[in-house]
C-alpha cells in the first residue's frame, strides 16, 4: 500500500487519537470482510454491454472529487462537504454506474471531478434491488468504483449516502472491471506476451448483499460547525 501523501496522515490522525493506549488503529479497508471470488467468468444472462439506462452516465447535484494522492471528497449542491477521506493507494482507474469507464487526468496516478445523483436505486434500500436473477446493472446507477495502485482493494462509493465499502481483490495485477447482468467480473492483463488468456474472476451480485446494505444506509448527520462556519466547506 502506498498512501503517498502527508495529507492522508492528517485524515486518520483524529481516529488514531481515540484508540486506547497500546492498541493499533485500523484503517477502514483493513476491516473489510473477505470475499470469495470465483475463478473464471460467470454466466452473463444476456449481453455483456450495459443496456437501457445502465449504458448512460448518471447526473446529479453531488460532486465527487478524486485527487491524484488518493483523497476523495463529496460535496453537495450548496458546497457543503459530506465526506473527505483517503483511499488505500493512489487511484489508477475508475468506473461509474454499471461499469462506465471514467476519463482520468494524469499518468502515474489519476484525478477527476464528476457529478452524481442523490436519488439512486440503492438509496431506496436493498429490498428494492432485483436479487432474483434479473439484470442487476440498472441497480448500480449512482455508484463510483475505484482501483488504486496497491490493487488489493476495489473501493466502491455511493455518493448519495456518503458511504464507502472496500472489496478485497484476488491476488493479481493490472485488473479491469466488467459488469454483467448477474456478476461483477475482474480480468487481469497477461503479464507477458507468452501468456495466453488473461486470468479471470467473477462474483455474483447476491454475494455482495452485505456491502450493498452498508452503502444503502442513510448518511450520518455531519458534525456541527462553528458560528462563523456552520457547515464544513470543501
Amino acid at each position: 500500500m502506498r498512501l503517498g501523501s502527508s495529507s492522508l496522515a492528517v485524515l486518520f490522525s483524529a481516529a488514531a487519537l481515540s484508540v486506547p493506549a497500546g492498541a493499533q488503529a485500523l484503517l477502514p479497508w483493513e476491516t473489510a470482510s473477505a470475499i470469495s471470488w470465483r475463478a473464471g467468468l460467470g454466466t452473463h444472462n444476456g449481453t455483456e454491454e450495459p443496456s437501457g439506462a445502465a449504458s448512460f452516465p448518471s447526473h446529479g447535484p453531488i460532486t465527487v472529487k478524486l485527487s491524484a494522492d488518493g483523497t476523495l471528497r463529496l460535496v453537495g449542491a450548496k458546497g457543503v462537504r459530506h465526506l473527505r477521506m483517503g483511499l488505500p493507494g493512489r487511484p489508477l482507474r475508475a468506473w461509474r454506474d454499471a461499469g462506465i469507464p471514467l476519463p482520468l487526468a494524469g499518468v502515474e496516478s489519476v484525478s477527476g471531478s464528476w457529478q452524481f445523483p442523490r436519488d439512486t436505486p440503492l438509496a431506496k434500500g436493498i429490498q428494492a434491488l432485483p436479487w432474483g436473477g434479473e439484470d442487476f446493472r440498472n441497480s448500480l446507477n449512482g455508484l463510483l468504483w475505484i482501483l488504486d495502485d496497491g490493487e488489493h482493494f476495489l473501493t466502491v462509493v455511493h455518493p448519495a449516502t456518503a458511504r464507502v465499502v472496500f472489496l478485497p481483490l484476488p491476488t493479481g495485477q493490472d485488473f479491469r472491471l466488467r459488469v454483467t447482468p448477474g456478476y461483477l467480473e475482474l480480468l487481469e492483463k497477461p503479464r507477458n506476451e507468452s501468456s495466453s488468456a488473461p486470468r479471470r474472476w467473477s462474483l455474483p451480485w447476491l454475494a455482495l448483499m452485505p456491502q450493498f446494505a452498508k452503502l444503502a444506509q442513510p448518511e450520518e448527520t455531519p458534525a456541527p460547525g462553528t458560528a462563523l462556519i456552520p457547515f464544513p466547506k470543501d
